[in-house]
């Protein structure tokens, strides 16, 4: 621990500007991956440089020799240090939370099941936002709305959002011209096509570049905020919802759960959701296709190591939707070519547009 300490000392002491946050993560990420075994000098100086290469803008294995000389405070130019094309972190494999939690119980294990391995594994908690958010679409009523389908007749019980006010006037205004009584026939009532009764499957980028801070916060604190507003308005709608979590691989942080059974449970399972890693889109997409799925939102910065494997796994699914932590070119064209929906992500992303 005291030569732990001593590293990060020199580290801070002889790379003037470092985020002293990033350091601190980076501490983090060493002790998650001890929980999986030894973590000797080398792979300590190797998490490091994947948690400070963005910082510094140079690859890993650079950022990794800037390191090691920092301890006697020689550290090299970094004008000449290459720079990834793609991405900020690099191939470094790190395990997700959901590969730490399936190595414990099956991966189809309900949320609830879940929860207890995660709390056993003695991980530090993120607290996100609690406060509730009632999204209205379409201006026709509560929560996320499809489309409106059909027109009926009052049913005792039905909610009065539901009730086109324009449709009973008049019907109302003729049955008084022609001096008839009203009936519950004369109160129409919408119907709405809804898209929250088939699951929905979210992945959610948890590589190192989720570290880096926007809109004065944590990338991933921010995007899993998005994830638990939405997840209660799924909640609203009895909704279904599956959580992939990846970085260079993917895994199922629990496969599709009714929300409303376990809503408390999924938000609580966020909270311990860390980053870590390299990335790779691709890792996501292939798991979520062998898992017979076929529309999906993906939540990620959009750096990704093997551009090429993922257009080729893109072209398999039949919509994509995609929420850019940052702006994406990638993810732009993704969402275009399956007909999802792209949008960037912010402290107060609605995500229920994608069931417009």
């Amino acid at each position: 621990m005291n030569d732990l300490v001593e590293l990060l000392a020199a580290v801070y002491s002889c790379l003037g500007g470092l985020s002293i946050r990033s350091l601190i993560y980076g501490i983090e990420d060493v002790y998650v991956r001890a929980e999986l075994g030894d973590v000797d000098w080398e792979k300590v100086l190797e998490i490091l440089a994947q948690n400070l290469a963005g910082t510094l803008k140079m690859s890993p294995s650079a950022a990794k020799e800037v390191i090691r000389e920092a301890i006697t405070c020689r550290p090299k130019l970094r004008e000449g240090a290459p720079t990834l094309a793609i991405g900020s972190v690099g191939d470094e494999k790190a395990p997700t939370l959901a590969h730490l939690v399936n190595r414990h119980v099956p991966v189809d294990a309900t949320p609830r099941v879940k929860l207890e391995v995660v709390r056993r594994l003695g991980l530090p908690r993120d607290r996100i936002l609690r406060s509730y958010s009632r999204v209205v679409g379409r201006g026709e009523g509560w929560h996320v709305r499809g489309a409106v389908k059909s027109l009926r007749g009052y049913i005792p019980g039905t909610p009065f959002a539901d009730v086109d006010l324009i449709r009973t006037a008049t019907a109302f205004r003729r049955k008084l011209v022609m001096n008839m009584p009203i009936s519950d026939f004369d109160i129409f009532v919408r119907e709405y096509s809804r898209t929250a009764d088939k699951p929905v499957y979210i992945a959610l980028d948890v590589s190192g570049s989720m570290k880096e801070y926007m809109w004065g916060d944590v990338k991933l604190r921010v995007a899993k905020n998005a994830v638990a507003r939405y997840l209660r308005q799924m909640a609203s709608l009895r909704g279904r919802v599956s959580l992939l979590l990846f970085n260079v691989d993917a895994d199922f942080m629990w496969t599709p759960y009714e929300v409303h059974k376990y809503l408390r449970e999924m938000l609580e399972i966020l909270e311990y959701v860390y980053a870590g890693g390299g990335t790779e889109l691709a890792s996501a997409l292939e798991v979520l296709y062998s898992y017979g799925v076929r529309e999906a939102v993906l939540i990620t910065d959009g750096r990704t190591a093997d551009v090429e494997k993922t257009w080729s796994l893109v072209k398999k699914f039949k919509r994509l939707h995609a929420v850019a932590v940052e702006k994406s070119d990638l993810l732009k064209q993704i969402a275009k070519a399956t007909g999802g929906k792209y949008q960037e992500l912010s402290p107060k992303l609605d995500m229920s547009v994608i069931h417009d």
